[in-house]
């Protein structure tokens, strides 16, 4: 990094972070986080003050990925300012911005009642690293660079302890709550990018010693930082310690529930108090985000898609709908011949089963197939009735069940993407798919008229690690459970996954 660089580093660090003070910081607390690293204090280097640091990869302003180094840290100097530290960067240290200071939140109406204010006693500081990054630290500290080609990436989701007025898992016991020793089998795989489908925070309620979480009486609860520590950042700190992640938005990260959190610590867009969540008269704009890419190299890439307040119910197809505009991005997006193999990522299983009942296995999100058939007639009059997806994608990966699913489609026309759903990161696991002959899948359809050709499925905690074949843009499938064995391998061919277990 030149010194010329370093200097207008410095330069934008310093004048974005003054406009953020200016606009958003909460009067709590003034902050600092940008200018000549030297003339702050240096006490915010400390480690001790360094609470979490992690990497997450989003897009630019042009649409081409964006890695941005974040931490939370509680430095805060004599006279009351939040400082930021700094980042060194291949030798050359700048003062990290400040994206946004502690402060207790105001009581707002979330999904479980009575709640309490969320508290944040950690400021958050980012800052952006350039393409061309080698290595990087923060407070003596490294922190992981991404690879422009991946080769191996770890898929998991649904990672905290549930904690609400039906269900108290036991956050203390890793049988019950495993997400921290998935977590250290995933360190020890060694991953380039970690892909999280969404639902990081789960302890809505308090816990009692009458309920399921007897060890854990006092766990934390809300939505505020202790919280967001115990359920995400402690158990995660190995895999963020040892790779970038791609973050995607789950129903518990909408504004009346972990969306506070969200937007302070995920997001990888820029924080405004427009969309933050502190105030409920912008939900129907926080509750939204935009669809954008990452780049994965050799021709693979994931869309990624917010549905996070997504419902189920009847057909959308009014084009001002947030969700119809979304898919209008993703589809658009997707329709880019330098990518054989585009990979849409969401939250909720679309061409996928929900949660299994008593009697009968659910298809997936309703809502979702209704606006993606709106938008297919739109963008593609020709394309067959209920394709759902443009023949520019060729899996999808969702997360929400708390189980595994990988799903197959005929090769008949019209042909659908295969299907992952990894939501078994830790959360209380879904009731089981039932045992039937002939299986449950020939005869429960994932939408209308839409049954799977093959599929495997397994009612425990896991996640699935990809490994790039060869020099190209697809990518094997290894299937693990909690505790660290294989049970399912496929080989993506296109739109197909060839499983083996």
């Amino acid at each position: 990094m030149s010194k010329e660089f370093s200097r207008a580093y410095a330069a934008y660090s310093f004048s974005r972070s003054l406009i953020i003070c200016l606009v958003l910081a909460i009067p709590l607390l003034s902050c600092s986080g940008g200018g000549d690293s030297q003339s702050q204090n240096n006490a915010a280097n400390e480690a001790k003050y360094i609470s979490a640091s992690w990497v997450i990869v989003g897009t630019d302003l042009v649409g081409n990925n964006q890695a941005i180094a974040r931490v939370a840290t509680s430095y805060v100097s004599s006279s009351g300012e939040a400082i930021c530290p700094n980042v060194t960067i291949d030798g050359v240290s700048n003062q990290m911005t400040m994206r946004v200071v502690a402060g207790l939140m105001p009581l707002r109406t979330t999904e479980y009642q009575p709640s309490v204010p969320a508290n944040f006693p950690v400021s958050v500081c980012e800052a952006i690293l350039p393409s061309t990054a080698k290595v990087a630290s923060i407070a003596g500290k490294s922190i992981p660079i991404p690879k422009k080609s991946p080769d191996r990436i770890l898929l998991i989701g649904d990672t905290g302890c549930r904690m609400n007025t039906t269900t108290l898992q036991n956050c203390d016991d890793l049988a019950s709550w495993p997400f921290s020793s998935l977590a250290q089998i995933g360190t020890q795989l060694a991953p380039d990018l970690v892909i999280h489908m969404g639902d990081y925070q789960y302890r809505e309620v308090p816990c009692s010693s009458s309920g399921g979480c007897p060890l854990d009486a006092n766990s934390p609860w809300g939505y505020g930082w202790d919280t967001w520590q115990a359920d995400f950042f402690t158990p995660a700190a190995p895999l963020l310690a040892k790779a970038p992640w791609v973050l995607v938005r789950g129903d518990h990260e909408i504004c009346t529930r972990g969306g506070q959190g969200w937007f302070r610590f995920l997001d990888p867009n820029a924080y405004t108090q427009e969309r933050s969540c502190n105030n409920a008269n912008n939900d129907a704009i926080a509750n939204y985000s935009s669809t954008y890419a990452v780049d994965l190299g050799r021709g693979s890439r994931l869309v990624v898609y917010d549905s996070s307040d997504v419902s189920t119910g009847s057909t959308v197809s009014d084009p001002s709908n947030n969700y119809y505009q979304q898919f209008m991005q993703a589809f658009t997006i997707a329709n880019n011949p330098l990518y054989t193999n585009t990979i849409f990522i969401n939250h909720h299983p679309i061409l996928a089963y929900s949660i299994p009942k008593s009697k009968s296995v659910p298809p997936g999100n309703t809502t979702l197939q209704g606006v993606m058939n709106s938008v297919m007639s739109y963008l593609y009059p020709s394309a067959a009735a209920n394709s759902y997806y443009p023949n520019s994608i060729s899996m999808a990966f969702h997360a929400h069940v708390h189980s595994m699913q990988v799903i197959n489609f005929a090769t008949t026309s019209p042909t659908y993407p295969a299907t992952i759903v990894s939501g078994g990161g830790g959360d209380e696991l879904a009731d089981a798919f039932p045992s039937t002959s002939p299986p449950f899948y020939t005869k429960d359809t994932v939408a209308p008229g839409l049954n799977p050709s093959n599929m495997i499925w397994n009612n425990n905690f896991g996640f699935a690690l990809l490994d790039r074949i060869g020099e190209s843009a697809f990518w094997k499938y290894t299937l693990y459970d909690k505790s660290g064995n294989i049970f399912a391998v496929c080989t993506q061919a296109g739109r197909q996954l060839n499983c083996s277990n």
